[in-house]
């Protein structure tokens, strides 16, 4: 395989492309180089190649919705074509992936624009983890010169959230940087829990960051309402006939160190990467159709897929 893409793929399984909308990103990008770059002498054989580096793509991150419908958006412009030459079937593969990412910049773009409405000026926010859409939308909130304080967690065991909490800081804005476990402590102080999503199923329910649905499930309690941001490229089409989304688990290493498990006996450790969030604990979510209900997340899947 192509070196760029092979090491694409080693990063989003190894976490180090961490977002959602970046993972997309990046599977759109190893198709176009595979479109540019690859050496098969016909279409029949290129066609085989893109099946090959889209299942390797999708099992990387079994997890993320927009990941899996990019590489699905690609792969049904080439399937839909028919018998063409390589030459075309190379270009048909570049513009699909270059469409994917246009639609996810636009994407984000609008939900910053109409994530920002819903946040007023001197609100204090809480948000889990690292999200590039959240990120869109704090970032329209200041240029919008509007003035909130932000909790940003851990997000343990990644530590996502200090890269989370040094961007929005560089942006201006007071963040309180927390431990995960800390949520509780800090819960009457927040006016909106502001989060990112992985993939949303056909109920609403939202798979994001392992620790989101505690989170959610405190400020229920509390009555601080969440919200949720995600394009809906997020949605998870194959929740609709029943499919569970996979939760992947991460390396053990993340949680302890292996020397010193080895040292304890009967002990399993176990790192789930992401958790379900019942629709129930979300008040809305934030996408470039507007700000839905949890509920609606079936009507909008509806229509994409008769579309």
């Amino acid at each position: 395989m192509i070196e760029e893409i092979e090491e694409i793929v080693r990063r989003i399984e190894a976490k180090e492309i961490a977002g959602a909308d970046d993972t997309a990103l990046a599977s759109a990008r190893a198709l176009a180089i595979l479109a540019q770059r690859s050496e098969v002498k016909d279409a029949a054989e290129f066609r085989k190649e893109m099946e090959d580096i889209s299942r390797r793509l999708v099992n990387a991150r079994p997890s993320s919705a927009s990941l899996r419908n990019c590489i699905s958006h690609i792969n049904r412009g080439v399937k839909a074509t028919g018998e063409i030459d390589l030459v075309n079937l190379r270009s048909l593969v570049e513009a699909s992936a270059s469409r994917f990412v246009e639609k996810i910049k636009e994407a984000k773009s609008i939900i910053g624009e109409i994530g920002s409405k819903r946040i007023k000026d001197g609100k204090v926010i809480l948000t889990h983890g690292f999200s590039t859409t959240v990120y869109a939308i704090l970032k329209r909130v200041v240029e919008e010169r509007k003035r909130v304080h932000v909790f940003v967690t851990e997000a343990r065991p990644g530590l996502e959230g200090r890269q989370m909490a040094k961007m929005v800081g560089e942006l201006g804005l007071p963040v309180t940087l927390i431990t995960d476990s800390a949520v509780r402590v800090f819960i009457n102080e927040i006016d909106n829990v502001l989060t990112g999503a992985e993939a949303v199923a056909v109920n609403g329910a939202v798979i994001s960051k392992v620790g989101t649905a505690v989170i959610a499930g405190l400020a229920h309690e509390a009555r601080v309402r969440v919200l949720a941001a995600a394009g809906t490229y997020k949605l998870s089409p194959e929740t609709v006939v029943g499919e569970l989304v996979e939760i992947e688990e991460g390396a053990q290493t993340q949680v302890i160190d292996l020397d010193l498990l080895t040292k304890m006996k009967n002990v399993e450790v176990r790192n789930p990467l992401y958790d379900v969030t019942s629709p129930e604990y979300i008040d809305a979510i934030i996408t470039e159709r507007g700000v839905v209900p949890p509920q609606a997340a079936y009507l909008i899947l509806r229509q994409m897929m008769e579309g």
